[in-house]
């Protein structure tokens, strides 16, 4: 059984090693995509030391006008800063209490994105990238035809994304019941501790 698993594997890594895209870039912003789009690898577009003080968010999008696919991009990466953070709180929360009401946890999630939303102040664009791709039937896609694909990266200061905690707490944590307030007070402290860590 072990041996089959392992063939499996390997054939499958073998198929994703020779993936081949079904496109061919015909004009892009610069010679190769920059490694900063994958959003593990996103704090290299700064040094190290700058790199410490940020959290990064890389998104991407689709389109046929160069212009709107670059604004969708910055759109969808500025909107996920809210989505992450609003993910960890709920992650901590969940784990705190230990919930496993995914469908409150989700309305949870929610309800926590659209105010930390609110509060968001100083994301900036680190960087843009884009790729105008002709794909084409003969390399197995569905119909020829071009499109942009796009790619940004945005930065938002450790000390912001904290006040911007800090507003959530002080605006609505009132709201919660209170077993919840507790629960949800400690995960909000456990992110700002991570936020306000000095990094050797």
């Amino acid at each position: 059984m072990k041996k089959v698993l392992t063939v499996a594997s390997l054939c499958l890594l073998a198929g994703c090693a020779s993936f081949k895209p079904t496109y061919d870039v015909v004009e892009a912003s610069e010679d190769s995509a920059p490694k900063w789009i994958r959003q593990e690898k996103a704090a290299k577009i700064d040094s190290s030391s700058e790199a410490k003080e940020y959290r990064y968010f890389v998104d991407e999008a689709e389109n046929v006008n160069k212009r709107l696919c670059l604004k969708s991009a910055e759109t969808r990466a500025t909107q996920k800063v809210a989505g992450e953070i609003a993910q960890e709180l709920v992650s901590k929360y969940a784990e705190m209490t230990k919930s496993e009401d995914e469908q409150a946890l989700a309305k949870m999630k929610e309800e926590l994105k659209q105010n930390i939303q609110v509060n968001l102040h100083g994301v900036t664009v680190a960087g843009k990238y884009y790729e105008k791709r002709a794909y084409k039937v003969e390399k197995g896609a569905p119909k020829n035809y071009e499109t942009y694909k796009c790619d940004a990266n945005v930065k938002m200061k450790k000390t912001d994304l904290a006040a911007a905690i800090e507003a959530y707490k002080a605006k609505t944590l009132a709201d919660l019941k209170n077993s919840d307030k507790k629960a949800m007070e400690a995960a909000a402290d456990s992110l700002l501790a991570n936020l306000k860590a000095v990094e050797e």
